[in-house]
């Protein structure tokens, strides 16, 4: 049996961006797969393009979803938008965010079926690669399931999360960052089932709300630790660490691009981060 994935993609006034992420979904060669996009009452040309796009959907015999209403910050659409959602597995593609290439669907599947087959139950949580663009370059956003307890595991734009799972454990929309983290970290916490993909799932540019605010989200993550009972600095570390995030969050705020570019470039290749993808050609025009 074909496992069936919902495509979600939140947005507000997200014309300019909004078309990379849909032609992208609208490319799968998989087609088992629904697809939803929660609009919070856009007032630019965000509403235009997606009706442009239904009945490409249409065509292809997929089912497209247009929600547009008002909502409490993108933790809390992403919560309404799992209300429309009819599939096995959910994804999370935001405006602006977009899939690597046209058989990510299907490598998610592949690697569903064999962990199932593999463990007689299906995986929960499947994640995979996120190459980031920032600054003209890529690099792979840093993956790691055993550093769950002290950070972001991968990027949540590579996870397939099951829809039930999903709906019991919606995201907590009192987090403004960083409740993509709080919710993996409690799936980890229940002790379900991750899979790796092993397969790159994503691109996404480094200028999202968690980006620019980049002290707010990390302090953000070092709370949620100590909700889940995870975080065991002292108080005097603690401020060392809050410092330090100071500091970095005034080179993000204050210095120049070209300055900015030098560093990033620089922790890129000392993490052995560095990445040459396949471009899309639904990428390029951020290029």
């Amino acid at each position: 049996m074909n496992v069936k994935f919902s495509v979600i993609t939140i947005c507000y006034n997200a014309a300019k961006v909004l078309p990379v992420t849909i032609e992208s979904v609208l490319s799968q060669d998989y087609t088992d797969y629904e697809y939803i996009i929660q609009d919070g009452n856009s007032t630019d040309a965000t509403p235009e393009i997606v009706n442009s796009y239904k009945e490409k959907f249409a065509e292809r015999n997929i089912r497209f979803v247009y929600n547009r209403e008002k909502d409490g910050g993108i933790y809390d659409a992403m919560n309404k938008a799992v209300a429309s959602a009819e599939a096995d597995y959910i994804n999370f593609m935001n405006a602006g965010d977009c899939f690597y290439d046209m058989h990510v669907l299907s490598h998610i599947a592949d690697a569903e079926d064999a962990e199932s087959s593999k463990n007689g139950t299906a995986p929960v949580i499947i994640y995979g690669d996120c190459a980031v663009y920032e600054y003209g370059r890529f690099f792979l956003f840093p993956k790691s399931l055993d550093k769950i307890e002290e950070s972001m595991p991968f990027s949540h734009q590579s996870v397939f999360a099951q829809s039930d799972f999903v709906r019991e454990h919606p995201f907590n929309t009192s987090y403004r960052y960083s409740a993509d983290y709080d919710f993996l970290l409690t799936a980890h916490d229940l002790g379900v089932k991750f899979c790796d993909s092993g397969t790159t799932v994503c691109i996404t540019t480094a200028d999202g709300t968690s980006s620019i605010n980049y002290h707010d989200t990390l302090m953000e993550s070092a709370g949620i630790l100590k909700n889940h009972g995870k975080f065991h600095h002292s108080e005097a570390e603690l401020l060392k660490i809050e410092k330090t995030l100071r500091i970095k969050q005034f080179v993000l705020d204050h210095f120049p691009v070209f300055i900015r570019k030098i560093i990033r470039g620089l922790q890129i290749r000392s993490r052995g981060q560095s990445y040459d993808p396949v471009i899309p050609p639904w990428f390029k025009s951020f290029l």
